[in-house]
């Protein structure tokens, strides 16, 4: 929001100094992000009146002004711009001022003449971008006084009431009354009178609104017989102040109006409304419109627009058509004054990327209840300055406006939450100024009736901090607080998450950081169908257009781009989300929002390139046994064991027969294997990777269960290798099982350490050698014991699997 302090003057009483102005814009929230000082500030830039323009002698291109000013002789000085005239009003700067960019007059002679200050145009001054004359200013400006200060300012997206002058005088003098009660500032609203005649605006215009959920508010006004000119030049400086470009008297009144109250307004041309009809509706699949600024626009059926009897004019709270603009050739004009529902307006304007001042607004949200005076005062000025009939009242087609229920203030919880302590009528002071209503009080609360056009008031706490923001901040004391200090364990996946990152880092890998949108067809990579992909409405860049389903495409896409690098062992990590969305339900209406998603958060990892384990071994490829042991080593981190490792064929983008998820308590907790080679063909990745994916719900959170001591053992060992032949499809992971089961107590360890598969067997089986370690915590075993066990091992191998020790 940029406005003039001159400006502003008029709807904030004051005698105050601008910079005490300035400064009180920041102490209610209004941070100030720059100040243009055009004189009210420095007293280097004053208003000055010409009263003479005579001819150099032997130039051609430059004069040689009086200027009337500050000073108590006419100053001289040497000017080549041709626009002004005797009796101008115009801004005379002194030797010494500062423009925009760093320059600084000083004096200097031009054709022997020795100037006293320098008259400015408002490109030198960095009001606009007009360099073509000198700034002129409005006839009833003050000679010799400092001019102005062109303040702006941002606006937090939940205050769209301070973006009108209106609406920052109204903070200002709450704020100022508080710090100078003394100098009594008050809020001047602009009067309102509107003059009226004619005929009735129903006789003129009708309205109709079909889309009442989208545009629950749309009021009009007829005003007849306008002449379109140039604005007068008091109004044209608010517009340049405020970044606007003047453009005629009738489109710059809608543009001052909003800056003054809030609302955006438009102004159709009334010839040009085919039937004179407004109708209010949600645009057809595949409609075009062509806007103001000449682009064709393809809607869908969430646009809303405004349209005549046959054709869209408008779309609706964002830019008028070009089909119905205001010309020099107007005569009548229709007024539009409209409550737009937020969301339809931010989904229309993101989508179609055109952000204007009339969208910037209306996606924060007006009020409803002030429509009628954003109507009346811009054909009140519309009578004034273009010489129109405002036509015997208004049009105003009402739906469902929103309303705010009223809200209680409890005294006791205010004082408490700010430090500090109000009375009733100290607490009131702060807030009807603001336009809260008082409906009832006593000693201990206030019920208060919310202003409409506070749109970010709706809870108790939302008033403790308006008060905190008039009272001021800096007039709370500084209290000693006591806080209590308790150790809140962290959440489980927070938990989880910190375990396993540490113990990645810890074996090798790195963390990679990956945005949760990618391109269409990497989520087709992992098999995700059409239908189940949502396509963001606003994508950052062309190729992150929907919601990932999994991480390994992103993860994927880092191995490529580190190859391509020449990085030869590539091990990452992330931990991120998978998104789940439900099905598309035909029914649903196509103006609500997609349903919300389930986020699977989930860690993964990937390998690529050879690695060594030292020196004295070869490189080698990370294959599916690689990955199976660090998978087993993340899940013992989160507290899990006896996992049970079953076969995957139904993932397709993982090499059949390669891939397997672990399972504990019968639940999947796991899936890892070699990645599937046409996935790595499409990613022009040409070496093996594998893939680790861990969701990090359900047994992933349980808590881990503490570390146990184990004493050493005393006792010594006995180890007895044996290979057993056994059918091919006969898994070791059962044959383990069995053997820890029959071992029982006896049994300290058992060690896969061989697979053959040969000539030296026969078909159809294979051999599986295991080393098993046998000890007693308590005693020395005896060879019996241990021969007696071990035959105990064999027997139930050979009952449960088939198994023979190999000869």
């Amino acid at each position: 929001m940029r406005f003039s302090i001159r400006w502003l003057k008029n709807y904030l009483q004051t005698d105050l100094p601008a910079q005490t102005i300035i400064d009180a814009l920041t102490d209610c929230g209004l941070e100030v992000e720059e100040v243009l000082d055009l004189g009210m500030l420095s007293g280097k830039l004053v208003t000055g009146e010409i009263i003479a323009i005579d001819p150099i002698e032997g130039a051609d291109k430059i004069r040689v002004c009086k200027v009337k000013a500050d000073a108590p002789e006419p100053l001289t000085i040497v000017c080549g711009a041709w626009n002004i005239e005797v009796g101008d009003k115009v801004p005379v700067a002194h030797f010494g001022m500062t423009f925009p960019g760093g320059f600084v007059l000083k004096p200097r002679k031009i054709m022997g003449i020795e100037g006293q200050g320098m008259l400015c145009s408002a490109k030198e001054l960095g009001v606009a971008e007009d360099a073509a004359g000198i700034w002129l200013l409005p006839e009833d400006t003050p000679v010799g006084e400092p001019y102005d200060a062109v303040v702006e300012i941002s606006i937090t997206p939940n205050r769209p009431d301070a973006l009108s002058i209106v609406g920052v005088a109204r903070d200002l003098a709450a704020r100022l009354a508080v710090v100078h009660p003394d100098r009594k500032p008050s809020l001047k609203l602009p009067g309102l009178q509107v003059p009226e005649g004619g005929d009735k605006t129903e006789s003129a215009a009708r309205v109709t609104i079909e889309a009442r959920e989208d545009c629950p508010r749309y009021t009009a006004r007829v005003v007849r017989d306008v002449k379109v000119a140039p604005s007068p030049r008091w109004m044209q400086r608010v517009l340049e102040s405020a970044g606007l470009r003047p453009i005629n008297n009738l489109v710059d009144i809608t543009n001052f109006v909003m800056l003054e109250l809030g609302h955006p307004l438009h102004a159709f041309d009334l010839d040009r409304l085919k039937g004179r009809q407004i109708i209010v509706r949600n645009a057809r699949k595949g409609e075009r419109i062509t806007t103001l600024d000449e682009q064709q626009l393809k809607l869908t059926e969430t646009d809303l627009l405004i349209c005549d009897a046959e054709d869209p004019v408008a779309l609706a709270g964002i830019m008028g058509g070009a089909n119905s603009e205001i010309g020099e050739e107007t005569r009548h004009v229709l007024l539009e004054a409209a409550y737009f529902k937020p969301q339809t307006i931010r989904r229309t304007s993101r989508r179609l990327d055109k952000s204007t001042d009339s969208s910037y607004r209306f996606e924060r949200g007006m009020d409803p209840k002030k429509l009628t005076a954003a109507l009346n005062r811009a054909a009140q000025l519309m009578a004034e300055l273009a010489g129109g009939t405002v036509l015997r009242g208004h049009i105003d087609a009402v739906g469902r406006v929103p309303e705010k229920d009223p809200v209680t203030l409890r005294l006791g919880r205010l004082n408490e939450a700010l430090g500090v302590r109000l009375s009733g009528r100290e607490v009131t002071d702060v807030l009807t100024p603001l336009g809260f209503e008082v409906q009832r009080s006593d000693r201990e609360e206030i019920q208060l009736a919310i202003p409409s056009h506070r749109v970010d008031v709706n809870l108790e706490a939302d008033i403790v901090e308006e008060v905190a923001r008039i009272y001021g901040y800096d007039r709370i004391p500084e209290q000693r607080v006591k806080l209590p200090s308790a150790y809140h364990p962290p959440a489980p996946l927070d938990h989880a998450r910190e375990r396993l990152a540490d113990a990645a880092v810890s074996l090798g890998f790195h963390q990679a950081v990956n945005f949760s949108f990618v391109a269409e067809s990497e989520n087709a990579l992992v098999g995700a169908a059409d239908e189940g992909q949502v396509r963001l409405l606003n994508p950052i860049t062309a190729d992150q257009t929907v919601m990932r389903r999994s991480l390994l495409p992103s993860l994927l896409r880092n191995v490529a781009h580190n190859l391509n690098q020449s990085v030869e062992e590539i091990a990452l990590f992330e931990l991120g989300h998978s998104y789940v969305f439900p099905e598309e339900d035909e029914e649903r209406d196509p103006r609500t929002l997609v349903p919300p998603a389930e986020e699977l958060p989930l860690f993964a990892a990937v390998l690529c390139g050879a690695a060594r384990a030292n020196w004295r071994e070869p490189a080698r490829e990370p294959d599916f046994f690689r990955v199976k042991g660090y998978t087993e080593e993340f899940l013992s981190l989160l507290g899990m064991s006896k996992l049970v490792v079953e076969a995957v064929t139904d993932v397709k983008w993982l090499h059949p027969g390669r891939a397997a998820r672990f399972l504990a308590k019968g639940q999947p907790v796991a899936l890892f294997g070699e990645v599937h080679p046409a996935i790595l063909k499409e990613l022009d990745i040409r070496k093996q990777a594998v893939y680790l994916e861990i969701p990090l719900t359900g047994p992933a959170l349980e808590p881990v269960p503490p570390e146990k001591y184990r004493e050493i053992p005393r006792y010594p060992s006995v180890t007895r290798d044996v290979a057993l032949v056994v059918d091919r499809h006969v898994r070791s992971m059962d044959l383990e099982r069995t053997i820890r089961k029959t071992g029982k107590d006896l049994l300290a360890s058992v060690r896969l350490f061989d697979v053959y598969e040969g000539d030296k067997i026969e078909e159809g089986k294979r051999s599986l050698a295991y080393s098993l370690t046998y000890r007693s915590p308590e005693r020395t075993l005896t060879e019996a014991e241990v021969t007696e066990r071990h035959g105990e091992v064999l027997r139930a191998l050979e009952e449960s699997h088939g198994a023979r020790p190999r000869t």
